[in-house]
């Protein structure tokens, strides 16, 4: 007859356990910070006038890497203004592959200068242009416990 009650008191065991963390993993959510905002671009975007797979079909289509590269600084003259800051990243992390031995430092500078323009209105996107973010800055002694210090959590004298 105990057998049947140990069964029962283990699974109420569990089941509180995943309702606590459960409640712990929620609780986790609410105090994480909110994701930045997308990145404002000035004046108006037109996404169906800049279409990746447009860019992306230059360089699957066009053998010649010096006709691949002249089509694709067209198509970015003419179309990267239009472009959001997800579509010129998309760009800017697959041209390698998209363009091969068409594309060099100054396919990449252009990519780069059409989402500098998003950059003057969001610093987030300048972060992933050209470097990490900068450490948080934080009061002094404000965490001075909490990870044992710079100094590995040596004990000063």
């Amino acid at each position: 007859m105990t057998r049947p009650r140990l069964r029962v008191g283990a699974w109420l065991l569990t089941l509180v356990l995943l309702a606590s963390v459960n409640g712990f993993a929620q609780q986790k959510k609410k105090d994480a910070p909110e994701p930045p905002p997308p990145p404002i671009k000035p004046g108006t975007l037109d996404p169906l006038d800049c279409v990746v797979a447009d860019f992306r079909a230059i360089g699957l289509d066009t053998q010649d890497a010096d006709a691949r590269r002249t089509k694709a600084f067209a198509w970015l003259k003419k179309h990267g203004k239009s472009c959001t800051a997800e579509q010129l990243i998309v760009m800017r992390n697959n041209r390698q592959q998209w363009l091969g031995t068409a594309d060099n430092a100054a396919m990449a500078a252009r990519i780069d200068g059409l989402l500098e323009v998003f950059a003057a209105t969001n610093k987030d996107i300048a972060v992933l242009l050209y470097g990490t973010p900068p450490v948080p800055e934080t009061k002094p002694g404000a965490n001075a416990g909490a990870n044992g210090g710079a100094n590995g959590g040596a004990a000063k004298k």
